[in-house]
């Protein structure tokens, strides 16, 4: 209970200040034009440039963002996909193997020497400084908790607070001059302008300190369901218009959906909302939850033994295995890793069951009212259940995340861990479909063949579910042609 609410604010205005003042005796190199050259290829290396001098690593791509490190001249990043302009400047958001952060890219030149040597192994990982989730009181009959971010965006402070039983009001935290931001949920665009302004990005690095503001359940107006999600997408676009008179092809698929991204409008639908097995595109939802609620950079030490899964489609971990999030995430939906699903919800949420808890919150957060999971990897029949609509809305919020684009996308990946390890994209339709690019396969004996497909033609994105269709590849890429030939965009 807050008896005294100005002495509460001024402590926590003073802690958070000294959470988010970094060091400023270093020279910031960040202060000239951006450069005239487009930006690094995301997954590719680059090396600081900096005239001599440490190249600076901020949290917010913002020159008032706060500092997190100096990059040494000469010091080799990876180049992570996003990039943003503030300042006069272009940022880019690179990972060092320890740390995630945005430069001023003019300072960054492609890697053309050797290989860079490969990422930590649990000989030198070091332990985290803060675990994922929210760390510290959450109150589950209304009021403020204090708590410590492990990382990720405001989607996933939330998921991880209902999970914890607080439908989460508002979140406050210090911008870069100490001064107290808030982000109100479920509020217009326009109140939250100065908290998008702090954080243009919408990240929040680990070892932040939060405010959490719950609902009391006496007076709660709405529903874990109802929450806006940040970054999420509003059906606020027109819907395409049928313009052609074709049919549309005939499938196999027990379950069809095709969906316009800008609009979210079912432009066809077979039994689109009946529940069937996923299979693993159950790693969807597992896929957003490590993108929302974990460090790219943190590293995982696996305890899982691929090896004695010898019927399930895996990445190879082996117990004692140390991989970051960043590569796990390809291991996860490249090849379709079971043993990363289980070793990433272990690490994210400490077991299984308390990641499957989390994965049921994201989808009634999203109000997805026909999927329910039973394990992080979707293997499990019966029990894991969703449909094709489902599973189309699911893939559309997953595109809305940079990350996430960028792995579903990606056809093959090494990943430089303790080990190196290659992995190849199990989705056919990413080398045979012009425009593909995303987004996941499954199969198992019970679910059959299924498939989320996406495809952009003339800026307008497709997703196309397949349930249960053993010529899943033929029939989505039919269902693409169908929907872009046979309807126009405003």
């Amino acid at each position: 209970m807050l008896h005294r609410p100005r002495m509460l604010a001024a402590f926590v205005a003073a802690a958070l200040l000294a959470a988010t003042l970094g060091t400023a005796t270093s020279t910031d190199r960040a202060l000239a034009a951006a450069p005239g050259g487009g930006p690094l290829t995301p997954g590719s290396s680059g090396v600081v440039r900096a005239e001599g001098e440490c190249l600076r690593m901020r949290e917010t791509p913002s020159l008032a963002g706060r500092s997190i490190t100096c990059l040494a001249e000469g010091s080799t990043v990876v180049i992570m996909p996003s990039t943003l302009t503030m300042d006069g400047l272009r940022w880019q958001l690179v990972n060092t193997g320890a740390l995630t952060g945005w430069v001023a890219d003019q300072y960054l030149a492609p890697y053309t020497g050797p290989a860079p040597a490969v990422g930590a192994s649990c000989s030198i990982a070091k332990p985290a400084a803060y675990k994922p989730g929210l760390t510290g009181f959450i109150p589950t009959t209304g009021g403020v908790g204090m708590v410590v971010w492990g990382g990720g965006t405001l989607s996933g402070v939330a998921t991880n607070a209902i999970t914890r039983g607080c439908t989460p009001k508002a979140v406050w935290t210090s911008r870069y001059d100490g001064e107290m931001v808030g982000y109100l949920y479920d509020a217009p665009d326009f109140v939250n302008t100065n908290w998008r302004t702090a954080f243009p990005d919408g990240w929040l690095s680990g070892g932040r300190v939060l405010l959490v503001v719950c609902e009391d359940p006496a007076t709660r107006r709405v529903t874990a369901a109802a929450v806006t999600m940040p970054g999420g997408i509003a059906p606020t676009a027109v819907s395409p218009t049928k313009s052609g008179n074709a049919l549309p092809p005939t499938v196999t698929a027990a379950a069809v959906a095709v969906v316009d991204e800008a609009s979210g409008a079912l432009l066809y639908e077979k039994d689109a909302h009946k529940k069937l097995g996923p299979a693993s595109l159950a790693k969807i939802a597992t896929a957003i939850l490590a993108i929302e609620g974990m460090e790219p950079a943190s590293v995982v030490t696996s305890d899982v033994d691929s090896r004695t899964m010898t019927t399930s489609s895996v990445m190879g971990l082996v117990p004692g295995d140390c991989f970051s999030v960043s590569d796990l995430l390809y291991g996860l939906m490249l090849p379709s890793g079971n043993d990363v699903a289980l070793a990433v919800a272990r690490y994210e949420a400490g077991s299984d069951a308390a990641f499957v808890e989390q994965m049921n919150t994201l989808v009634k957060r999203l109000g997805l009212t026909d999927t329910s999971f039973v394990d992080p990897h979707g293997l499990l029949e019966p029990g894991n259940m969703s449909s094709a609509y489902d599973i189309a809305m699911l893939s559309r919020y997953g595109m809305s995340l940079p990350r996430f684009r960028e792995v579903v996308k990606t056809t093959s990946y090494t990943a430089r861990g303790g080990r190196t390890l290659m992995v190849t994209n199990t989705n056919a339709l990413l080398t045979t479909y012009a425009n593909s690019d995303g987004v996941k396969t499954g199969f198992n004996d019970q679910a059959g063949r299924t498939l989320s497909v996406s495809a952009t033609r003339n800026g307008h994105r497709i997703y196309v579910v397949l349930l249960n269709d053993v010529n899943r590849d033929v029939d989505g890429a039919a269902l693409l042609d169908w929907a872009f030939n046979n309807f126009r965009w405003p």
